[in-house]
């Protein structure tokens, strides 16, 4: 829904992160509500998705634009032949096809907006791809080529994996009753330190986050999240014990968007399998605020 040139990043490459107040009207786009009749058990639930905001999406984007920028730097590229609007990476969201929600006017009719297109890239390897926020990232183990590539998987596959244990070598060395420790004084037979050493080699040696590894496509880091939801019940909808029309009006709620980049998923839930709502919801998006990803 992109109309203003909104950056997903800084010129520094800094991801942002859209505060946004996020409004669903249960009517119809053009406001003529439902094209049925409503039963008094019809929900409707609105799901808001987005990528991660950790430091590793930040580390990620910030690698990404600095290589971005050699790279054009180092292939001849001058400025003057890079488009007026290119000056951070464009992502799409999970697939190198994806398409954007247009906007509309009081009718519902869509705005005529410009063009989001995306960043693409080129190497030795692989001759176009762009870079997706969320979903399976590419073994790199061997050369690989595809559409696109995993923002999170590029940046983990570019550096040192961090073990599972961070200090394995503690867990059992130096020995608990080591000769040489002992003569050298490092080591005491006391009760209290015995049981303190015990405790302190084994706890708190481990990495808060799935521990990444080059074949594993579908770490945690590369899955989307759920940013807000939002639950109501049709506008006018009938209550069929009380014969009253019931229905909640607006709901609204604020939430963080990564890159400013989301998916919007509706679904109708009718227990009772008798209205046959289809209709599609309004959806308001206002920007409260704009930020830099803390990570």
């Amino acid at each position: 829904m992109n109309r203003r040139g909104y950056a997903s990043t800084t010129r520094k490459g800094v991801p942002l992160v859209y505060r946004v107040r996020a409004t669903v009207y249960p009517t119809g786009i053009d406001g003529s509500g439902y094209n049925v009749t409503a039963s008094g058990d019809v929900r409707t639930t609105v799901k808001f998705l987005g990528c991660q905001d950790n430091w590793v999406l930040r580390n990620a984007a910030v690698k990404l634009h600095a290589a971005r920028e050699k790279w054009l730097r180092s292939t001849g590229v001058p400025k003057k032949l890079r488009g007026a609007y290119s000056h951070e990476v464009r992502y799409c969201y999970d697939a190198a096809g994806d398409s954007f929600a247009d906007p509309v006017n009081g009718l519902g009719t869509a705005f005529v907006g410009g063009t989001w297109d995306l960043s693409t890239f080129a190497d030795d390897v692989d001759n176009s791809y762009a870079v997706k926020l969320v979903g399976a990232s590419n073994d790199e183990s061997s050369a690989t080529t595809d559409t696109e590539f995993s923002l999170p998987g590029l940046y983990l596959n570019s550096r040192g994996s961090q073990l599972a244990d961070t200090n394995p070598e503690a867990d059992d060395t130096p020995a608990r009753y080591s000769h040489l420790q002992f003569m050298l004084g490092e080591l005491s037979v006391d009760e209290q330190q015995d049981v303190a050493i015990t405790n302190i080699q084994g706890e708190q040696d481990n990495p808060p986050y799935d521990v990444y590894a080059v074949d594993d496509i579908n770490n945690d880091i590369t899955e989307e999240v759920e940013l807000g939801r939002l639950c109501l019940t049709p506008s006018g909808s009938i209550d069929t014990n009380s014969a009253a029309v019931t229905g909640s009006g607006p709901q609204s709620m604020i939430f963080d968007v990564p890159f400013g980049i989301m998916r919007v998923l509706m679904s109708h839930q009718d227990a009772g399998n008798n209205s046959g709502v289809t209709d599609d919801l309004c959806l308001g998006i206002e920007v409260l605020k704009i930020s830099e990803m803390q990570g």
